[in-house]
């Protein structure tokens, strides 16, 4: 059996969307589904019980408590009472697709080193096709926790890759029981953030992996529950210290899926093409009609040129709605000020005055001194020194050149953030 948890403050609407669309994919599978209520003062606590049982007859449990638990603690409620052999996870603002337990199931029997293993998450269309949201989870610059190709479209190539990873969200995650309960569940001292976190690293000290099957797939909305972000100082200093070994994993990734890991001028971690696909590309660019150049930008989201000369041929065309969405998602992929000052240039040109405004706020958070500049890449430069020599010749190249910048580069944003 296949204990489905699921905890809820509020937003009812998103609990039945959720509920109906696990009835409806797991007609012939043997589940209950457990909703741990954190004290909701919406339709959830008059509406939830009743309507859980009519879409699964004495296989729904709904608990209701009375003060908010937060995520780690109403986990941990729902997984002393199941029954099945496994348990998964799941966040309310999600939506089940056809097929997406029997591959999480099969995964988990079969390979035996995996500790917990979760579906592709995507976000709802929005306009559009879908695109990732969850993918795995890669550690970046600073042990910071980013989601792996988060906003690459769907369906797409690099999708259908097996990876290993230390860490993959709680919003969607697939385990054995009883390996729960031995670890003794998700840590209560969390509130609302980062519990997955401490928890997969926790398998991995016991000699456990993690991945995402990417044949179980659901959508998930995503940053729905409030006060989301409320506490997350105190949850990042709690991870740091209960999470010294945690390995910055992102390089890796990116070499292991071709691309090129890159310590931009602006400090930030980024996957580039490889010399050999950027002329490759470069002679689409030149010949190339909008379509053709559309696919393209499509199929590597990462070619970055490709997508703004796209935006360009769009702006020249009078197709506004559709410039603009390229370079949304360009930032996306790329948020520094070689996208960003691009992006507010063409919002002010079509009157967005209060959306350039935020991208100028935003710009800047990129203001920084030589001093702390040389500051920032030398504690960078520590980070990598005896684990990445290919990212310490980039940053040593980046403190060689540290008056280059600010004298070529750095004036760029002067003129919008002063």
């Amino acid at each position: 059996m296949i204990s489905v948890i699921i905890p809820v403050f509020n937003n009812w609407n998103l609990s039945q969307e959720c509920l109906l669309s696990l009835a409806k994919t797991t007609e012939n599978e043997d589940i209950e589904v457990i909703v741990v209520d954190n004290a909701s003062t919406d339709a959830t606590r008059n509406e939830c019980s009743s309507f859980g049982e009519n879409l699964f007859p004495e296989r729904f449990f709904y608990f209701r408590q009375d003060e908010n638990r937060n995520y780690a603690g109403a986990n941990n409620i729902a997984a002393a009472q199941a029954r099945g052999n496994f348990l998964f996870l799941l966040n309310n603002d999600t939506i089940a697709q056809d097929g997406w337990l029997p591959p999480l199931r099969k995964a988990m029997e079969e390979d035996p080193s995996l500790g917990a293993v979760g579906p592709l998450l995507l976000y709802p269309k929005s306009g559009g096709d879908h695109s990732v949201q969850h993918l795995g989870v890669a550690i970046s610059l600073n042990r910071q926790v980013t989601h792996l190709y988060e906003r690459f479209p769907y369906p797409h190539r690099l999708l259908a890759r097996k990876r290993s990873f230390q860490i993959i969200t709680g919003a969607a995650l697939f385990m054995p029981r009883e390996r729960y309960l031995a670890l003794g569940g998700l840590n209560e001292d969390f509130r609302n953030g980062f519990e997955d976190v401490e928890l997969c690293y926790r398998l991995c000290e016991a000699g456990f992996r993690q991945t995402v099957v990417t044949e179980s797939v659901i959508l998930h909305y995503g940053g729905r529950s409030a006060g989301r972000n409320a506490h997350e100082t105190a949850n990042i200093a709690l991870c740091d210290r209960l999470c010294p070994h945690l390995l910055i994993d992102e390089p890796r990734l990116y070499r292991d899926d071709g691309y090129v890991p890159v310590i931009s001028p602006w400090l930030k971690l980024y996957a580039t093409l490889s010399p050999q696909k950027k002329i490759e590309l470069l002679r689409v660019a030149r010949t190339a009609s909008l379509e053709t150049l559309q696919e393209a930008v499509r199929d590597e989201p990462y070619w970055i040129d490709g997508a703004m000369l796209l935006a360009r041929k769009y702006e020249v065309a009078g197709q506004l709605k559709d410039a603009f969405n390229v370079l949304t998602r360009v930032c996306s992929f790329r948020g520094t000020p070689e996208t960003l000052i691009p992006y507010c240039r063409f919002l002010q040109a079509i009157g967005q005055r209060e959306a350039m405004e935020d991208i100028v706020a935003y710009l800047q958070e990129f203001a920084i001194t030589p001093e702390e500049r040389i500051e920032t890449l030398t504690a960078l430069r520590k980070q990598f020194l005896h684990t990445d020599d290919e990212l310490v010749s980039q940053i040593d190249n980046l403190l060689r050149t540290n008056s280059n910048f600010f004298s070529d580069l750095y004036p760029q944003i002067c003129s919008f953030v002063s």
